[in-house]
């Protein structure tokens, strides 16, 4: 997708960038999956480079500054008015609550992690892209949370430093995994080195006692967080519920699902891009 450059606003309050009627009939047109794959595609290309973003808009009652030109949970929330993954959400919402802790790992800008917090849970929000996870704080401070914590890093199984490719018309679809930048989802790719850090290090400095649900969304690196964090954390610091992105399970170099079945996690829920373990009493 032909990009322009948008406007990064984080200082400005919310409500600086009203998303008027023609913005949200345009990206409406722009999500419309009756249309072709290649028509949507020139469509949303075009519909970019006229309203690229920033807009602030209301989703579920909850706060966001969206850039839909570069990111497809944005494109959803101003199409269609509301939170994307409302099934997911509707799997995790009933271990979630006052005194509950929600670890997001691939945050994004906050979909879930404002949706938890907004139901009462403690949150730790992780996002590797140093943008988004800008964008992410603006957003937890606009819907004024002080039960977020935005972790700007990315998770792994050791202390590191590696390329995550990015395409400028989905920055929420970075990804470690080179191979998965082909094909399907072939693109205008290009990598910005991060820090990496294993997930029992950045629990240890949070001062996490207990983690009620974790959520994994990190485009075909699910298995080179979760797994090593089994294996090295305590017990009593295993997640009671995982949300497990597998829309890119054969990119995982190891098999989360089974190692999952013989630590005592049992499949819950599913949906055409995610799975729910719970553990065993």
């Amino acid at each position: 997708m032909s990009q322009v450059a948008t406007l990064l606003d984080t200082r400005s309050p919310f409500g600086t960038y009203p998303a008027e009627r023609m913005v949200r009939a345009a990206w409406r047109l722009a999500d419309r999956h009756d249309l072709s794959k290649g028509l949507r595609k020139r469509i949303r290309s075009l519909v970019a480079r006229f309203f690229k973003g920033p807009y602030d808009l209301e989703a579920d009652g909850l706060k966001f500054r969206i850039y839909p030109g570069e990111n497809y949970d944005d494109r959803k929330i101003l199409a269609k008015g509301r939170l994307p993954e409302r099934e997911e959400h509707k799997l995790i919402e009933p271990h979630l609550g006052k005194g509950k802790v929600f670890v997001d790992i691939g945050a994004n800008i906050g979909s879930y992690s404002i949706f938890a917090a907004g139901l009462g849970a403690e949150v730790v929000a992780i996002e590797a892209n140093p943008q988004t996870a800008t964008k992410l704080g603006f957003n937890v401070r606009a819907n004024d949370l002080d039960t977020v914590t935005v972790v700007n890093s990315a998770v792994g199984p050791r202390d590191d430093t590696l390329p995550l490719w990015q395409e400028p018309s989905n920055c929420g679809f970075a990804t470690f995994v080179k191979d998965l930048t082909t094909g399907e989802w072939a693109g205008d790719w290009t990598p910005t080195f991060v820090k990496v850090r294993p997930l029992t290090a950045i629990a240890d400095d949070q001062g996490l006692t207990r983690i009620d649900v974790l959520k994994v969304d990190v485009e075909g690196f699910e298995d080179r967080v979760v797994l090593p964090f089994l294996r090295h954390a305590d017990r009593s610091l295993w997640p009671r519920v995982i949300l497990l992105e597998t829309n890119c399970r054969p990119y995982w170099t190891e098999d989360c699902l089974s190692e999952l079945a013989n630590r005592g996690y049992g499949v819950t829920g599913q949906t055409n891009d995610n799975m729910v373990f719970e553990l065993s009493a």
